[in-house]
């Protein structure tokens, strides 16, 4: 399964190894087996199959896995993979 939308999140460019570990994440909270299916720009809710209820966990995930602290409103904004790995790379 590709998970193909154009749904821009985020007007950065990140790191090509921020967004592989983003997308990895990504793909362990959505139950995905592959995660060089999911298209960086692919909305998580609606185009990726997060759901809502482990958008904690992905956010917990993300701050292990980057040492950050994501500010929630922030977090809520940065719908796609791409938008998570710029958020991430600016905040460190």
């Amino acid at each position: 399964m590709t998970v193909d939308a154009t749904h821009s999140g985020s007007g950065g460019t990140p790191d090509a190894s921020d967004l592989d570990r983003v997308r990895a994440i990504v793909a362990g909270i959505a139950g995905l087996s592959d995660p060089s299916a999911i298209n960086p720009r692919a909305d998580l809710y609606r185009d990726v199959g997060v759901k809502s209820v482990r958008a904690l966990d992905l956010l917990l995930s993300l701050e292990d896995a980057f040492g950050v602290q994501i500010p929630d409103e922030a977090f809520g904004d940065a719908r796609t993979v791409e938008a998570l790995a710029d958020l991430v790379r600016r905040l460190r």
